[in-house]
């Protein structure tokens, strides 16, 4: 392939990532190719959650529920390596973290083992909110988590029928 066509083929590779996908005077900022690709790799999107659902979150992650819902959080560790999962945001005005959790597989794990966290959330009122999850070390509690996600959560009235 000569130099030329390569050319004429990564002008437009290049100039879709760097440039502005979306926006105008007045509208929102401009996305760029190159983040949106970015985010959608990290987050996924849960849809509506339902009452009593467990949800396994890998990545950060977004959805809506329901006022009055109750549903889980299921964040996935190691046993015997010093860290443990923290919600940074348990008292939210939307969406209610209990401040105890739940661990499975319960008793004596040996180290290395899948350790699940699960954290008890409820919707209590309407509006959209963020719960971040952080995995720390136990030992060194001063030291920024080695991994952080995050909940994006719209809570919606309950609709009449």
């Amino acid at each position: 392939m000569s130099s030329a066509l390569k050319i004429i083929v990564l002008l437009p590779v290049f100039a879709g990532s760097f440039l502005p996908l979306q926006g105008c005077k007045n509208g929102p900022p401009p996305v760029m190719l190159v983040r949106h690709i970015l985010k959608r790799d990290k987050e996924q999107d849960l849809g509506a959650i339902a009452q009593g659902s467990l949800l396994h979150l890998e990545k950060s992650a977004e959805g809506t529920a329901t006022v009055g819902e109750d549903f889980k959080v299921s964040l996935k560790s190691k046993s015997g390596d010093g860290h443990g999962w923290q919600c940074r945001t348990p008292n939210d005005p939307y969406l209610l973290v209990d401040a105890a959790f739940e661990t499975e597989p319960t008793g004596v794990v040996a180290a290395g083992d899948d350790l699940q966290t699960i954290y008890h959330l409820h919707a209590r009122a309407a509006g959209k909110t963020k719960i971040q999850f952080a995995l720390v070390n136990s030992t060194e509690p001063n030291n920024a988590p080695s991994e952080t996600i995050t909940l994006e959560v719209e809570v919606k009235e309950v609709s009449s029928k």
